[in-house]
C-alpha cells in the first residue's frame, strides 16, 4: 500500500501542485484545510483535515494515521517564523507517541543561502536574509527531535508557466504601476523552478531522498528584466528594492539577491529533470 501523506499548505502553488503530482502516482492524500472554501478546491480523492498552522494542537493527533507530513505551508505575517516553530513543536510533541518514526519533508527556499558569490549547492553555508532565518532554525532544531526523519526541500523561486514563468509580484507591480517594474539592481537574475517540476522533486525526495538532507529543485536562471518584459509590451520599469520593503514588506529582500543556484545533488541522487523551461531554456 501507497505511504500516506498529509500536505500542509495544499491549496497553495507548490502544495497543490504536490497534490495532484502525487494523486498521478497513486498516494493516500490528506490536505490540511483551514476553512470549507480551501477544502472544496481539492480534487475529490483528497482526504481533508480541518484545521490551521495556527493552532496545530487541535489536529497534530492526526500525524499518528499518517507516514509523511509535506510542509509547504507559510503565513508570510511578520509572526511566520513563531507560528512555524510552534507547529514543529507540535509535530515532535505528536511524534513521540509513534510506533514508527514520521518522515517530514520540509520547505525552505532558496533565500536562506543569501547572495553568495559562484555556485550554490547543498553545501554551501547558508547566508539566510533576516525574514526568512527561522526556516533553518525550525528545521534544523526539528531534525534533532526524536522518531523525526527531516527531508529538506529548497526551492528556487517558484513560477508557473501559466503565469508566463514570472513570480507573483511582478504582476503585482505590473497591476501597480501600469508597466513591467524590477528591482534597480545591477545585472539581477533569478533562478526560478515551475511548480510542477518542483512538485515531481517532493516526489522523488518521499521516494529516493535520503533522511538528513537538503535537495535544491533550480530549473533556470533567467535576467529580471527578461522575464518582467515578457508580461507588458512597455519599457521595463526599475525602482529601489525599498520600494518594495515599505510596499510588500522586508521578505522582499529576497529578489534583491545575486545567486546561481545548482541542482546536481537532485539530478543525479533523485533522477530529477525540469520539464517546463521558459523560452525554451
Amino acid at each position: 500500500m501507497p505511504p500516506h501523506i498529509l500536505v500542509t499548505g495544499a491549496t497553495g502553488s507548490i502544495g497543490s501542485a504536490v497534490v495532484a503530482e502525487l494523486l498521478v502516482h497513486q498516494y493516500r492524500l490528506t490536505a490540511l484545510c483551514r476553512s470549507a472554501k480551501s477544502a472544496a478546491s481539492l480534487p475529490d480523492n483528497v482526504s481533508t483535515l480541518m484545521g490551521d498552522i495556527n493552532a496545530p494542537e487541535n489536529w497534530v493527533d492526526a500525524l499518528s494515521e499518517v507516514d509523511v507530513l509535506i510542509h509547504s505551508a507559510c503565513g508570510f505575517g511578520d509572526d511566520m517564523g513563531d507560528v512555524d516553530l510552534r507547529l514543529m513543536q507540535a509535530v515532535a510533541k505528536a511524534a513521540l507517541k509513534r510506533t514508527e518514526p514520521l518522515l517530514v519533508v520540509y520547505t525552505t527556499g532558496c533565500w536562506t543561502f543569501g547572495s553568495q558569490a559562484g555556485q550554490i549547492n547543498e553545501q554551501n553555508q547558508p547566508q539566510s536574509i533576516r525574514d526568512f532565518q527561522w526556516m533553518l532554525d525550525n528545521s534544523s532544531w526539528l531534525a534533532t527531535q526524536p522518531n523525526i526523519r527531516l527531508r529538506r526541500v529548497s526551492p528556487a523561486n517558484v513560477v508557473s508557466e501559466a503565469q508566463q514563468f514570472a513570480m507573483p509580484i511582478l504582476h503585482w507591480e505590473l497591476e501597480r504601476h501600469g508597466q513591467p517594474t524590477i528591482p534597480d539592481i545591477e545585472n539581477l537574475s533569478w533562478p526560478i523552478v515551475e511548480r510542477r517540476d518542483l512538485a515531481r522533486l517532493y516526489r522523488l525526495v518521499i521516494e529516493r531522498g535520503q533522511d538528513g538532507e537538503e535537495y535544491i529543485g533550480c530549473a533556470s536562471h533567467i535576467p529580471a528584466v527578461t522575464l518582467a518584459g515578457r508580461l507588458a509590451d512597455k519599457a521595463v520599469k526599475r525602482v529601489p528594492i525599498s520600494d518594495w520593503f515599505a510596499t510588500y514588506g522586508t521578505w522582499t529582500e529576497g529578489y534583491g539577491l545575486h545567486q546561481q543556484l545548482c541542482s546536481e545533488k537532485a539530478r543525479t541522487n533523485l533522477g530529477w529533470q525540469p520539464r517546463y523551461l521558459p523560452y525554451g531554456r
